[in-house]
């Protein structure tokens, strides 16, 4: 889609402030996405997972996904250190889990059933669907990192998915026919 600029419309002045982050972050919430969980497991065994909204496919061949993570996260720690990820679609039923994997404790793991994969990622049970990705390019930009991951393996259960929108989590009405 190209963008069309009306008469009489300008571009900013490279000198113009942004907006600030509140504005921006109301501005984001208004597009509604699925909830992910990014997991990852160091060298050592340690594992970290956080829940994320900013995912997308990117390429059908090679099959890439890309993922936006913060650069102060455990889990893009470990993930830099192993140069893998699984990423998790949570089901309608999985607002807890979400809640838990997007919280700073260090114990995120306890009481989750999940197995750990191909990659050495830990495969969290009972989710929508999972894939397992080796990192193929990481890139910097502001405050996140760009993670760009080659999926190797997936697993589909199937289901609803939990979705976010404006805050707040949200379910389908219905199943689509």
């Amino acid at each position: 889609m190209d963008a069309q600029v009306s008469a009489g419309a300008r571009a900013p002045a490279a000198e113009e402030a942004a907006i600030d982050a509140s504005e921006f972050r109301s501005f984001a919430g208004h597009f509604a996405t699925g909830v992910a969980v990014v997991t990852a497991r160091g060298a050592a065994g340690d594992l970290s997972g956080v829940t994320i909204n900013a995912v997308t496919s990117l390429s059908l061949d090679p099959p890439l996904y890309l993922v936006c993570l913060d650069n102060s996260s455990n889990t893009l720690g470990l993930l830099r250190e192993t140069r893998a990820f699984a990423l998790h679609f949570l089901a309608r039923d999985q607002a807890a889990i979400s809640r838990l994997f997007a919280s700073k404790r260090p114990d995120k793991f306890s009481g989750i059933i999940y197995a750990i994969g191909e990659t050495g990622s830990p495969i969290i049970d009972g989710v929508l669907a999972a894939a397992e990705c080796v990192v193929t390019e990481l890139t910097a930009m502001g405050d996140h990192t760009i993670v760009i991951g080659e999926v190797r393996s997936t697993r589909v259960n199937g289901g609803e998915p939990l979705l976010y929108h404006r805050g707040a989590y949200a379910v389908l009405d219905s199943a689509p026919d």
